[in-house]
């Protein structure tokens, strides 16, 4: 009986998430070649680069869902099931809006200013980059959950900070865009709207990886 106690009160809420947390790094660099492909003119490769998001997409769901169905109500996790949840749903989001903007890409042929189209393809290498951030987070959190010791709650806390201050840079990057676009008076309506949208979906990407550390934050928050 004393074993069987100890089992569910020492399972880690992260234990099942790494698998989940590869499939969202996995769209980062797909991402990037995508994007390159696109602005190169290759769009057979970057449609099926896209599709291979898609499909990574649905794969990262039916892990998510497959979490969530069959963590036992018997097991008493040391955080809170809904921000455990939050957690989850916020790294979900992450490949949703990866998979969303090259849709946005695939509705348009954009002819855009060398400025505009370097600092976008800069801004996408920024966030396809630390997209890998995230299954080191899961695994230090995993391991923190494990053994209790604080030098490894200071591990996460790192990857938390580098979290952080990656999406302030992506921040940056967005900012600068948008000013490049308000200021470019020659651009067509649509091609300023479908930028615009673009430019947004992109830079969530980098919310939503931040909203995940977040809810990282409160789980080993003491």
């Amino acid at each position: 009986m004393r074993l069987v106690m100890s089992n569910l009160f020492r399972r880690s809420p992260l234990e099942n998430s790494f698998k989940h947390a590869m499939k969202v790094a996995q769209c980062g660099p797909i991402f990037v070649r995508a994007v390159e492909d696109y602005f190169e003119g290759d769009r057979v490769e970057f449609e099926l680069l896209k599709e291979e998001i898609r499909d990574i997409e649905a794969e990262a769901d039916k892990i998510k869902r497959n979490i969530r169905a069959h963590l036992p109500a018997s097991i008493l996790m040391p955080v809170d099931k809904f921000v455990f949840f939050s957690f989850l749903r916020e790294a979900d989001k992450v490949v949703d809006c990866v998979k969303n903007a090259l849709y946005w890409l695939s509705y348009h042929l954009f002819c855009l200013p060398e400025e505009i189209r370097r600092d976008y393809l800069v801004l996408v290498k920024e966030v396809g980059d630390y997209l890998g951030l995230l299954p080191e987070m899961v695994l230090r959190g995993h391991k923190y959950f494990e053994s209790r010791l604080e030098e490894d709650r200071q591990a996460v806390k790192d990857v938390i900070r580098e979290i952080r201050f990656r999406e302030k840079e992506s921040d940056e990057l967005e900012r600068t865009i948008y000013i490049r676009l308000c200021a470019d008076e020659g651009l067509p309506p649509k091609t300023f709207f479908l930028m615009m949208r673009l430019v947004e979906t992109t830079g969530d990407i980098a919310d939503h990886l931040e909203n995940a550390a977040d809810m990282m934050r409160a789980m080993i928050a003491r």
